[in-house]
C-alpha cells in the first residue's frame, strides 16, 4: 500500500505526494538548516525530517485525505481543528525511545502544526504531558521499520549557563529548542509549497547577491559620497565614523556598542560595519532591527536604493503588520522566513519571534543564526522584559555564531554594572572616544519651558517658519494639528501611526523638500519621527518625556550643523503623558531637570536618567514572568512555550493590521486582492506592509460595526476610501481632527 503526505484538488491519486517523497525532502532541508548552525547537528535534521509526520501512514488519516479529495485538503489546518492527530505520534515515539531526552525532539513534532505546546496546559489535551499518553490512530503496524529504528541523535552542545545559574541553563534549553524546532517548520513549509503550490516557487529567490558584490557597491558608494561631501566638522566625524567601522570590523564576533550622536552618519557606518564584519567571519546575513516602522521605512529605503543595481531581492523589509492571525496552509506558506542577505525589521518582530510558540512566526529563526544582527536605539528595549531579552542575545552570541551591535544616540545602557547585575559584560566599542564624539556633535541647547497649553502651544508653531513640535498622543496630535488648520497657517504637517508607511512617506519626502528650499515647514507628529528619521529643523518642540526621548528629538534639529546652534524646547504639556512607560520615563527625567538643566544631554545626564530609569529597578527587569514560566530545572525539559509567548509582548494591548488603499500604487495592490486567484505571490504582501494602519480591537469594532471592513485573503481591508484622510490618514472620529462630523464613523 502507498502512503500519502498531501493531496491535489481533483487530480488523480497517482499525482500526489508520498510519504517517502515529503519525508525525504524534508529531512534534506532540515539537515541542510542545522548543518549551517552546526554540522554536528546534521543527524538531527535527519531525525527531525523523517519522523514529523509518522502519524499520516494511519489508516484514519489516509481515509481522511482520500475523501476529502474533490475539496482543498489542508491537513495542517484540519489537525488544528481537531479532525487528524498526526503530530502526536512522532512525539511519543521521540520519548517511548529515547526517554526524557526525547522531549527535545518531541516539542518539535508536537508543535509542528499547531505550534510549540506548554508541558502542562492544565486543561485540555493539547499540552505535551498530555499528548504523550493521549489515544490516537495506530500507525505503528505499516511504518517501515527502517523508519523507527533511527538512533537518537546524540545531545546537543547548547553552551554553559552562568555557575549555579538555573534559570539560566533552563533559558539555554528552550531557546535550542525553539530554534531547532524552527528548522522543521521551514522545512516542512517549504517542501508542502514545492509540490502543493509548485508556481510558488518560482518567486522565491534562486540566486541571490554575495557578500562580495554588496561591498563593493557599499565601498563605491562610501567614496563618492566622501569626495562630494563639503568639508564641514559634521562630515568629518561621519567619515570618522565610518572609518571606525571598517577599522573594528575585523574584530572576532560577539558583543559590539555603536555610540554616535544622532547626525553620525550611523545608518551607512553601521551597514559597512555588518557587511566586512559578516565577510570576514563567514556570517550568514545582516539584520537591522529598529524600534519604530518609521525608521524601517526610512533606512529600507536607503539600502533599496543603494543595492538596486544588484535586484530587487537582497533587501528584506518585514513588519509584522501582516503576518497571518489565523494559520491555513496558504497563508503559512506566504510566512516570511527571511531569506535575503540584509533584512531590516522591527523590535516587536525580532523579540517576539525570538519567544513565539507559532508556527509562522518561529519559521525564520534559524537563519537568524550566524548572522550580524544590528540592533537601532537599544535603549528603547522595553524594561518590564529586558531579563528574558538579554538572555536571548546572549544565546544568539554563545550558541547560535552571531555578532550583536547595539547602537545608541546616547549611551549604551545595556552593559553590565553594579547597579545593573543582568547586562551585558563583554562590550566592545567601535567608535573609539565616543565621549568626544558627542562634545563635537553637540549642535543643539536644550530649554525647558515648564507648561504651555494647547492653546499658546499651536500660537508658537505659527510663529515659527520651520518647526517640528513632538507629542506623546495620537489625540494630541491630531488637536495641536486642528488649531494650526483653523489658524490657516501655511505649511502644516501631521504624521502618526494612523497613517500609512507611504502616507507617511510621502510626507516626509515634501517636508525635506521645503526644508531644503526654505519654505514653510510646521510639523506635527507623534514620536515615530524622532528615532532615524532624517529630517534637520531649526527648532524643535517636544513635550514631556525620557531623557533618550528627548536626545532623539533633538537629533533633529539643526542635525547638519548650518547653525551655530538649534533650539530645542522641552515643555509640559496640558495632560500628562499617558499612564505607564511614557509617564514613568517622563517622571525621571522630571527628577534630573534641576541638576541638569544647564545640559540636559550630557553624557552625566544620561548616565544618571538610565541609573534612574533601568539600572536600578530590577523589580521590573521580569515584570511580565517569562522566566517563571520557562522554570528553573533544565533536565525535566519541562518547559510552557505558549505561556512564554503570550507573556513576551512588546504591546499589551491587541492590535491588528488593516490594509488601506492609499494612493494609485495602494488601490493597485488592493485590486490584486480582489481577484480570484489562488494565492497572492509574497512580493504583493511585503508591498502591501506599506499600505497599513494598526487598530486596537474597539478601534476595528468601530469600522466593523459601521460596515467599513471586507476580509480578503485572511487579511482585513478599509472597504471606504473616504475614511481615510489625506491630511490625518484614517479617521475613526470627530476626536481625531478637523473632520466634519459627517465624515466620520462616531
Amino acid at each position: 500500500m502507498t502512503f500519502y503526505a498531501h493531496s491535489l484538488k481533483d487530480q488523480p491519486i497517482e499525482q500526489w505526494e508520498t510519504m517517502q517523497q515529503h519525508e525525504e525532502l524534508v529531512a534534506k532541508y532540515c539537515r541542510g538548516f542545522l548543518r549551517r548552525i552546526d554540522p554536528s547537528l546534521e543527524p538531527w535534521g535527519e531525525l527531525l525530517g523523517r519522523w514529523h509526520d509518522l502519524g499520516k501512514y494511519s489508516q484514519a488519516f489516509q481515509r481522511y485525505i482520500k475523501s476529502a479529495n474533490s475539496i482543498e485538503v489542508d491537513s495542517h489546518r484540519g489537525e488544528v481543528k481537531g479532525k487528524v492527530d498526526h503530530s502526536t505520534a512522532a512525539a511519543q515515539l521521540a520519548v517511548e525511545k529515547f526517554g526524557a531526552r526525547g522531549a527535545l525532539l518531541a516539542y518539535c513534532f508536537a508543535g509542528h502544526h499547531a505550534g510549540l505546546p506548554d508541558w502542562d496546559d492544565g486543561q485540555s489535551h493539547s499540552g505535551l504531558k498530555q499528548r504523550l499518553t493521549k489515544q490516537i490512530p495506530d500507525w505503528s503496524e505499516v511504518v517501515p521499520v527502517t523508519l523507527i529504528e533511527q538512533s537518537f541523535p546524540g545531545m546537543p552542545s547548547i553552551g554553559d549557563p552562568k555557575p549555579d545559574d538555573a534559570i539560566h541553563a533552563a533559558f539555554r534549553v528552550s531557546f535550542w529548542i525553539r530554534m531547532v524546532f524552527s528548522t522543521l517548520v521551514d522545512a516542512d513549509f517549504l517542501a508542502t509549497e514545492a509540490f502543493m503550490s509548485p508556481e510558488r516557487k518560482l518567486f522565491r529567490p534562486r540566486v541571490i547577491a554575495k557578500f562580495a558584490d554588496l561591498k563593493q557597491v557599499v565601498e563605491n558608494h562610501m567614496g563618492d559620497l566622501e569626495n562630494a561631501a563639503p568639508d564641514t566638522q559634521v562630515n568629518q566625524i561621519r567619515k570618522r565614523v565610518s572609518s571606525d567601522c571598517l577599522t573594528k570590523s575585523g574584530l572576532a564576533p560577539g558583543f559590539f556598542s555603536m555610540e554616535v550622536p544622532t547626525g553620525g552618519g550611523k545608518t551607512l557606518a553601521s551597514l559597512r560595519f555588518a557587511l566586512n564584519h559578516a565577510i570576514q567571519h563567514d556570517l550568514q546575513r545582516m539584520i537591522f532591527a529598529v524600534p519604530f516602522t518609521s525608521i524601517i521605512e526610512q533606512n529600507a529605503k536607503v539600502y533599496r536604493n543603494l543595492f538596486s543595481e544588484l535586484g530587487d531581492k537582497v533587501v528584506l523589509e518585514h513588519h509584522s503588520n501582516l503576518d497571518p492571525a489565523n494559520e491555513t496552509t496558504t497563508n503559512r506558506l506566504q510566512t516570511e522566513n527571511w531569506d535575503a542577505p540584509l533584512v531590516v525589521t522591527t523590535n516587536v518582530q525580532l523579540f517576539e519571534s525570538l519567544f513565539a510558540s507559532r508556527t509562522s512566526r518561529c519559521r525564520k529563526l534559524h537563519r537568524i543564526a550566524r548572522s550580524v544582527i544590528v540592533l537601532d536605539e537599544a535603549q528603547t528595549l522595553p524594561i518590564e522584559l529586558l531579563h528574558p531579552t538579554l538572555l536571548a542575545l546572549r544565546e544568539l552570541v554563545d550558541t547560535f555564531g552571531c555578532s550583536v551591535v547595539l547602537c545608541s544616540a546616547t549611551q549604551p545602557a545595556l552593559g553590565w554594572r553594579d547597579t545593573f547585575s543582568i547586562g551585558i559584560k563583554d562590550v566592545r566599542p567601535i567608535i573609539n572616544d565616543s565621549a568626544k564624539l558627542y562634545q563635537s556633535l553637540n549642535r543643539t541647547k536644550v530649554r525647558v519651558a515648564g507648561k504651555i497649553n494647547n492653546e499658546e502651544l499651536s500660537t508658537q508653531v505659527t510663529e515659527r517658519s520651520q518647526v517640528l513640535c513632538i507629542v506623546n498622543t495620537r489625540n494630541h496630535a491630531a488637536e495641536i494639528f486642528e488649531r494650526l488648520i483653523q489658524k490657516q497657517t501655511e505649511g502644516c504637517f501631521h504624521l502618526s501611526t494612523r497613517m500609512c508607511a507611504a502616507h507617511r512617506m510621502e510626507q516626509l519626502d515634501e517636508i525635506r523638500r521645503r526644508l531644503k528650499a526654505n519654505e514653510p515647514s510646521r510639523v506635527v507628529s507623534t514620536q515615530l519621527i524622532e528615532a532615524g528619521v532624517d529630517v534637520d529643523f531649526p527648532v524643535v518642540y517636544r513635550s514631556s518625556c525620557g531623557l533618550d526621548s528627548l536626545a532623539q528629538a533633538a537629533g533633529r534639529c539643526n542635525r547638519e550643523g548650518l547653525l551655530e546652534s538649534g533650539e530645542v524646547i522641552f515643555f509640559e504639556a496640558e495632560r500628562p503623558p499617558p499612564v505607564g512607560f511614557l509617564r514613568q520615563s517622563a517622571d525621571t527625567s522630571s527628577e534630573l531637570i534641576e541638576q541638569f538643566e544647564d545640559d540636559l544631554l550630557s553624557p552625566s545626564a544620561i548616565e544618571a536618567y538610565f541609573d534612574l530609569h533601568y539600572w536600578k529597578k530590577s523589580d521590573t527587569w521580569d515584570k511580565q514572568e517569562v522566566l517563571k514560566a520557562i522554570g528553573n530545572q533544565p533536565n525535566k525539559l519541562q518547559f510552557n512555550f505558549r505561556q512564554v509567548a503570550s507573556r513576551y509582548r512588546f504591546i499589551r494591548d491587541e492590535t491588528q493590521a488593516i490594509i488601506v488603499g492609499y494612493g494609485d500604487e495602494g488601490q493597485e495592490l488592493l485590486d490584486k486582492l480582489r481577484q480570484p486567484v489562488k494565492f497572492v505571490r509574497r512580493d504583493t504582501w511585503r508591498r502591501l506592509q506599506r499600505y497599513t494602519v494598526q487598530l486596537r480591537q474597539h478601534e476595528l469594532s468601530i469600522l466593523n460595526e459601521a460596515g467599513a471592513i471586507e476580509t480578503l485573503h485572511d487579511r482585513l481591508v478599509l472597504a471606504h476610501n473616504h475614511l481615510y484622510d489625506e491630511a490625518m490618514g484614517l479617521k475613526l472620529s470627530q476626536s481625531d481632527g478637523v473632520l466634519p462630523v459627517e465624515d466620520c464613523i462616531i
